[in-house]
C-alpha cells in the first residue's frame, strides 16, 4: 500500500496513517475479484425510460450534467444497482490517479440524458483510454485488474459528438507524502468547534473543491435537523480536525506558508469520528437519507466499521469508567465521542 507515504516516524501519526490505510484496504476489499455485468440482450432490452436527475454520491454534483436514463448497457434499472457497481471504484476515484476516471465511470453506468427521446450519451474513446492509462499503475499496486468490460474501443469516438467528452488531466495541487494542519474553509464547517484540519483525508482526498461539492450532496441531510451533529460528523470524515492552536496553513496570511513540518510536530494529532458517534448519525439520518435519494443505501464511505472505537480503545486500557460510559450512552445529550478527548457540543 504507497497510495499515501510519510516519512516521519511520530505514533501518534502512524496512529493515524493505519487508520487511514485500514479503511482504504477495507473500502477496496471487494474490488479484489473483477466485477462484471453480463451484457442485456438487445432482444430483451428494458425500454429507456425518461431522464432522472443523479443521485448516486460519487457522481452527483461531480460531473458536468445531472440527469441520466437507465437502464445503462449493463442492464442496471434503478440508481440503487449503478450505486453497487460503482462502490468498489469509489477509493480510485478519490484518490485521484486520474481527472477522468469519474468522467468516464460516471457516464458509463450513468450515461449522459439529452432527452427523453433521444439514446443517452456514454463516456467517449478518449475518456476511457484516459482514465485507463492514467489509474492502471495505481491499480495494479493493489493487485486489481482494469475491468474487461470498460473496453475503450467499443465507445464512440470524441469526433462523434454522441459521447460524454474527456476532462483534461490536471497536476494535483497537493502533495500526498505530507500531512498538513490548515485553516478549514469548507463552508458547511463554519463554527464548528475545530477550527483546522488536515489533508489529505482518509480516502486520500486532497482536492478542496472537490470535497465541499461532494458535501453539498449532503447539505439537506444538514437542513431536515434530523442530528445536531451531523455537520460535525461530516467535517471530520471530509477533513480531520487537528489541534486548535498548531501552526496552520492560511492562503490569506502575508507571512508566507505556516505549514505544519511534522519532523518538527511529531506528535501532531489527527482526529476522525468515532464509530459510536458514526452509529448515532446512521441510526438518526439514515432513514431521511433514503427518502431524499430514491431509497439509496447509506453511503460506504459512512459505515461505521470504518471508524475507531471510543469504547474499545477505552476498554482496553481500563480507563472507560462512568463518565465515558454516560458519553457514549449520551446521556444529557451534548457530549460528542471522538477519537480525542471527548468533547462538549450541542450541535447547531
Amino acid at each position: 500500500m504507497d497510495l499515501f507515504l510519510v516519512n516521519h516516524g511520530s505514533s501518534t501519526l502512524r496512529r493515524y496513517l493505519t487508520i487511514t490505510i485500514t479503511v482504504l484496504l477495507m473500502f477496496t476489499m471487494s474490488c479484489t475479484a473483477t466485477t462484471t455485468y453480463p451484457q442485456t440482450d438487445p432482444a430483451t432490452v428494458i425500454p429507456a425510460r425518461k431522464c432522472e436527475q443523479i443521485q448516486v454520491p460519487m457522481c452527483k454534483g461531480l460531473i458536468k450534467y445531472n440527469s441520466t436514463k437507465l437502464p445503462n448497457r449493463f442492464g442496471h434499472v434503478t440508481q440503487t444497482d449503478v450505486y453497487w457497481a460503482l462502490q468498489p471504484w469509489w477509493p480510485f476515484i478519490d484518490a485521484g490517479c486520474s481527472d477522468n476516471l469519474r468522467n468516464f465511470l460516471c457516464a458509463l453506468y450513468l450515461p449522459k440524458c439529452v432527452g427523453d427521446d433521444s439514446d443517452p450519451q456514454y463516456p467517449c474513446q478518449e475518456t476511457c483510454k484516459k482514465a485507463k492509462v492514467r489509474c492502471q499503475k495505481t491499480m495494479r499496486r493493489q493487485n486489481i485488474r482494469w475491468s474487461p468490460d470498460f473496453k475503450c474501443n467499443a465507445l464512440q469516438p470524441k469526433s462523434s459528438k454522441l459521447c460524454v467528452k474527456p476532462e483534461r488531466e490536471r497536476k494535483k495541487k497537493y502533495n500526498k507524502e505530507y500531512v498538513l494542519c490548515q485553516v478549514n474553509k469548507l463552508p458547511m464547517c463554519q463554527g464548528i468547534p475545530f477550527p483546522q484540519g488536515s489533508l489529505p483525508n482518509m480516502f486520500l482526498q486532497g482536492d478542496l473543491q472537490e470535497i465541499e461539492t461532494e458535501m453539498q450532496q449532503f447539505q439537506p441531510i444538514v437542513n431536515s435537523g434530523c442530528s445536531r451533529k451531523f455537520r460535525l460528523f461530516m467535517c471530520g470524515v471530509y477533513m480531520p480536525f487537528c489541534v486548535p492552536g498548531a501552526p496552520v496553513e492560511d492562503e490569506d496570511s502575508n507571512e508566507g506558508s505556516n505549514d505544519v513540518d511534522i519532523s518538527r510536530h511529531p506528535d501532531v494529532p489527527f482526529v476522525v469520528p468515532c464509530k459510536e458517534l458514526c452509529q448515532e448519525i446512521q441510526d438518526q439520518c439514515g432513514k431521511e437519507y433514503q427518502q431524499m435519494t430514491n431509497g439509496l443505501p447509506w453511503p460506504s464511505k459512512f459505515h461505521c466499521h470504518r471508524y475507531p472505537s471510543y469504547i474499545d480503545r477505552y476498554a482496553r486500557n481500563g480507563t472507560l469508567g462512568r463518565n465515558h460510559i454516560d458519553l457514549l450512552t449520551n446521556r444529557g445529550g451534548t457530549k460528542v465521542p471522538c477519537t480525542m478527548s471527548p468533547y462538549s457540543y450541542n450541535g447547531d
